[in-house]
Formats: structure tokens, C-alpha cells, sequence
């Protein structure tokens, strides 16, 4: 009983996605599942394997971005915190904070400092969320070079939006890189902190600005080394997922060109960042449909791609991921008291 009651969160989560593919992508794209399974039925293994490869060595290049942000880690145990993370994220409502505690868990087993950890969540959380809101106004872009842009209106939307977030996205990470601006924060963290400590009863200390501080110089340091590495990792990174999204579309006969298929990848992953779903699947992926629909992309195929490509980036993450954490877990890096 208590593991049906465990394993009730994720099967709602799975049946909710579940519904929200079958009714709403053909609504957004206007295809029937007729046509998406015949588009599904002309793939052969060879594709699918050629697939798989271009997400591999995707996730390989994000590695570059966790190694610059925690040097001492191999790019190894690197792709092995990603997917092992991202199964249990990917899994459960919510599954953000025990995804990090899986990530906390096999860090400190391998003997990583705590101030290690916290570096590397900042930094990574930092690259993901200023390349996803980057990605728009290189789309926009793009599109208005290849004259494929729907209206005005939609652009001066779209680089309006997207650049609001991405100013005050950089006077935030500004703001944290500022030691003045960390002591101010820290301050103000440690009366709130102190005074639920006093309401509690609690005598324990906890030195937020010390903390804080100690963070910011440690960020400063990472920066000013492995900036490099992190932007190529990203940029990397970000290519290869929309090239595989370019490649299945073209599998199922897509005309869409490189512009529109970058529109629709950079507008799924905008939207990734609303956390009504974990990862927002579901509604990254129809957004990103219809906006390729919209396009000139055929609904059939669009369909079928978006489909697949969910498959692959996200659902596959679910089975890898956990044989990650597992070979961890049952390996030589085990959980262990770590210094």
C-alpha cells in the first residue's frame, strides 16, 4: 500500500501529460492520429539510432558547462548528475527539489564540499535560464532575415518580451556577482532567518551573509575562468538539441527551413520555463507545435516530430537517468561521508 501510495504522484503526472498530448496536439496542429502514425511507421532503426546519438552527445556537450561550473568533476559523473537529476525530475510534480537532492547526494558521495555544490546549482541554473531566454530573440532574428515573420505586431512582441526578461535576468546575476549587493541580501536573509530561529526557541546560528558572501567570490572565481567553456557548452548544447529537432521533422518529409525550426525549438524551451509540468513538458512541446504549424510546417509531421522528440529528450531520460542512479547507488560511489 505505501508503495502504491508513493508511486500515485508520478502515474497522475503521466496520465495528466498523457491528456494533454492526446487532445491537445491535434487541436494546436490540426492533424488527426491517423496521419501521425503513418509519419511514426515510416522510421526505420538506423534513424532512430542516428537520433539517440544526436541527444548523447547533446547531453555530452553540456558537460562542458557542469565541469567550468565545478571543476573538480569529471565529465563522467558530469552527464551521470544530469540524467540521474532530470529522471527524477522528469518523473515527479515538483520533482525539481528531490532531482537537486539526488544531484546533492552523489556530489557529496564523491567527496565534493558543500560550497562546491551550491556553485555548481547557481552557475548551471544560471547558463540554462539565460540561454532559454536568449534563444527567442536569435529566432526573431532569424526569422526577420528570411522574411518568414507572421506579422509586425509578433515581432515587436516577441523582441520586446524577450528582451524585458533578459535584462532583468542579467541585473539579477549582476546583482548576485556584487558583493555589495550580497551583503545587503545576506542581511536582510539573516533577520528573517534569525528571527524564525528566536520564534522556534532555537539558539542555533546560521550566518546567511557570510554565506552568501562566500558564494558571490566563489561565482566571481568560476567566471572568470571557465566563462569560456560554459558559453561553448551551452552553445553546444543548444545547436545539437535543434538539430535533432531539424533532423526528425525532416525524417517525416518536413519542409520547414532551419529559421522556423529554430523558432520553434527557442519557443518550447521559453515556455519549458513555466513549471506547471516538470521540465514543462506538455506545454513546451505544444507550443513549440503550433508555432511550427503556424510556420508552414505540415500538421502530420509536426506532430509526429513533436511526439518523437519528447520521446527522446524526455521521456528516455526517465530509464537512463535511473540506471545512472543506480549503477551509483550499488557501485564503488555509493553514499558516503564526504569532508
Amino acid at each position: 500500500m505505501t508503495v502504491v501510495r508513493r508511486g500515485a504522484p508520478a502515474l497522475l503526472f503521466l496520465v495528466v501529460i498523457g491528456l494533454l498530448f492526446a487532445f491537445g496536439l491535434p487541436k494546436l496542429t490540426g492533424a488527426n492520429w491517423r496521419s501521425v502514425e503513418d509519419n511514426l511507421e515510416l522510421l526505420t532503426v538506423l534513424q532512430l539510432v542516428l537520433l539517440v546519438c544526436f541527444w548523447l552527445l547533446g547531453l555530452y556537450s553540456h558537460t562542458f558547462v557542469a565541469t567550468a561550473a565545478m571543476p573538480s568533476l569529471s565529465h563522467r559523473r558530469a552527464l551521470a548528475l544530469n540524467l540521474s537529476g532530470s529522471a527524477v525530475s522528469n518523473l515527479l510534480p515538483l520533482g525539481g527539489a528531490l532531482g537537486m537532492g539526488l544531484t546533492y547526494a552523489m556530489v557529496r558521495s564523491w567527496g565534493h564540499a558543500r560550497s562546491a555544490f551550491a556553485s555548481y546549482t547557481a552557475l548551471t541554473t544560471f547558463w540554462n535560464v539565460a540561454t532559454k531566454l536568449a534563444l527567442p530573440v536569435i529566432a526573431v532574428g532569424g526569422l526577420a532575415v528570411t522574411g518568414d515573420l507572421p506579422t509586425g505586431y509578433v515581432t515587436a512582441a516577441a523582441v520586446g518580451a524577450t528582451g524585458i526578461l533578459v535584462a532583468v535576468l542579467l541585473l539579477g546575476a549582476a546583482a548576485l556577482l556584487s558583493e555589495r549587493a550580497a551583503r545587503v541580501a545576506g542581511d536582510a536573509a539573516q533577520r528573517v532567518v534569525d528571527a524564525g530561529l528566536r520564534l522556534r526557541g532555537s539558539s542555533r546560528q546560521v550566518a546567511c551573509t557570510a554565506s552568501l558572501l562566500a558564494l558571490c567570490a566563489d561565482l566571481r572565481v568560476l567566471l572568470r575562468r571557465g566563462w569560456r567553456r560554459m558559453v561553448a557548452g551551452m552553445t553546444a548544447y543548444s545547436l545539437l538539441q535543434v538539430t535533432l529537432l531539424w533532423l526528425v521533422l525532416q525524417m517525416f518529409g518536413s519542409n520547414l527551413g532551419v529559421s522556423a525550426v529554430f523558432a520553434g525549438f527557442a519557443f518550447g524551451r521559453l515556455l519549458s520555463l513555466l513549471v506547471l509540468t516538470p521540465g514543462g513538458v506538455g506545454v513546451a512541446d505544444l507550443g513549440s507545435a503550433a508555432l511550427l504549424v503556424a510556420l508552414g510546417g505540415e500538421p502530420g509531421a509536426v506532430a509526429a516530430a513533436t511526439l518523437l522528440y519528447t520521446a527522446i529528450t524526455f521521456v528516455l531520460e526517465i530509464p537512463v537517468g535511473g540506471v545512472c542512479g543506480l549503477v551509483w547507488w550499488r557501485g564503488p560511489d555509493r553514499p558516503r561521508s564526504a569532508t
